[in-house]
């Protein structure tokens, strides 16, 4: 998906899932399906970061031309 067809996204929206879906350190009592899906959610979160970046770097750069 290119950055053009993808939807704006805000600090806020991100803020929120930090915050619903935080950073979790787990002991040797967490099963393989519980780090696996704590890994899809932040991978999701990290995706959305990631592209929230892009979109700020896309608008400063919009606003210098």
């Amino acid at each position: 998906m290119t950055q053009e067809n993808f939807f704006p996204l805000t600090p806020e929206l991100l803020k929120a899932l930090e915050e619903r879906f935080p950073m979790r350190d787990f002991d040797n009592t967490a099963t393989l399906r519980e780090l696996d899906y704590h890994s899809g959610q932040r991978s999701v979160v990290n995706f959305l970061r990631d592209r929230l970046e892009e979109q700020i770097e896309n608008s400063l750069l919009s606003i210098q031309e």
